[in-house]
């Protein structure tokens, strides 16, 4: 049971995390920096600071006690993951939601996953056959996003011509340029965005120093799983930290800090905010199922975290019309790419089943 509620937290995660991206899709006012601004402000400091005061209290005291060294390392490690954040709306607005998702989350889950799982090699729950397992679903996985990122390229070649994202984008023009600039962004992207699994990664020693604050006492005793969710604080402020420094700066630069007290922008406001709370659902309940699948939880996790994500994404992509004129070639290309990923999410599990049970 504790695995099939690990996958379900997971899936919960994914199914957010592929929407997130939406919201660059139906702003209407507000540039791209406007909505990240808003959206991650809510997903990172309002939703977070909220959840944590009800499910646990003491959580400062336990940053206070750590070793400093931890939270700066998870601090700088957000950061990273907030510069991810930027690049990814950019790359999310000038090559659509398949394409850009593919090679934004492809990139992510080798860096994401195969730190950890070098980390934790030699743990005594992981089996040959897991490891081998993992590593085999983790390359079909790989092969996924590769065949969903091809099919983005086919469609983009096929509906080349007038295509302009909407909203303002690092750069202007159409065809080629937008394409590779596109690229350019999103291999940065998926770079920076796999400190969001290396944040919580290396966040650790927090979850263990409350889980043991709150044994000895010194703290109220609650749901094991919710001592995840203190990982995530530092590398939430340094990602917001890193989005008020570049995406604040450019809106001081640009003047469009001005979109947030013009008429007609409430809509994108609510837009904003709300898929900030959608983000934060992309995070909790990873770091909840992240806990129900013991060693290869933030290796497997990560993995199926993120190959359900894109196969959410490109779906989404269907809905907005992105294939839309596409051939029948490019759309069983993608079609073939999301059944590769739901094959490679198999053998992922069935390497968590391989897991031998926890020594002592």
């Amino acid at each position: 049971m504790d695995v099939v509620f690990g996958f379900g937290a997971i899936f919960i995660a994914a199914v957010a995390g592929g929407a997130f991206g939406l919201q660059y899709r139906v702003q209407r006012k507000y540039t791209v920096t406007n909505t990240a601004l808003i959206s991650l402000f809510f997903a990172t400091i309002a939703v977070p600071l909220i959840v944590i005061h009800f499910l646990l209290p003491g959580w400062w005291d336990v940053l206070v006690d750590t070793e400093p060294r931890v939270f700066w390392l998870v601090f700088v490690l957000g950061f990273g993951w907030g510069l991810g954040a930027i690049t990814y709306a950019f790359g999310f607005n000038l090559l659509g939601m398949a394409l850009a998702a593919a090679l934004i989350k492809g990139i992510a889950i080798g860096i994401g996953s195969g730190i950890p799982l070098f980390r934790r090699w030699d743990a005594p729950e992981l089996t040959v056959g897991s490891k081998t397992l993992t590593i085999i679903g983790i390359t079909v996985l790989l092969v996924g996003t590769w065949i969903s990122g091809r099919a983005g390229i086919l469609r983009e070649r096929e509906l080349q011509g007038a295509r302009e994202a909407p909203g303002p984008t690092p750069s202007g023009g159409g065809g080629k340029s937008v394409l590779w600039m596109g690229m350019v962004w999103c291999l940065i992207s998926g770079v920076l965005s796999a400190c969001a699994n290396l944040g919580y990664e290396f966040g650790e020693p927090l979850e263990q120093k409350y889980g043991a604050m709150a044994a000895a006492g010194e703290l109220q005793q609650t749901e094991p799983y919710n001592f995840t969710l203190i990982r995530w604080m530092p590398m939430w402020w340094g990602g917001m930290a890193a989005l008020f420094v570049c995406m604040g700066g450019a809106m001081i630069r640009d003047g469009s800090w001005r979109n947030y007290s013009k008429a007609g922008t409430a809509r994108d406001l609510f837009v904003a905010s709300s898929m900030g709370v959608v983000h934060f659902l992309a995070q909790y309940p990873y770091g909840v199922g992240e806990y129900f699948l013991g060693e290869l939880g933030t290796t497997v996790g990560w993995a199926v975290n993120i190959g359900m994500a894109l196969i959410v994404a490109a779906g989404i992509g269907f809905l907005c019309g992105e294939w839309k004129g596409a051939s029948k070639s490019s759309v069983k290309t993608i079609l073939t790419g999301i059944f590769v990923l739901l094959g490679a999410i198999v053998l992922l599990g069935f390497a968590k089943a391989l897991e031998a049970a926890p020594v002592g």
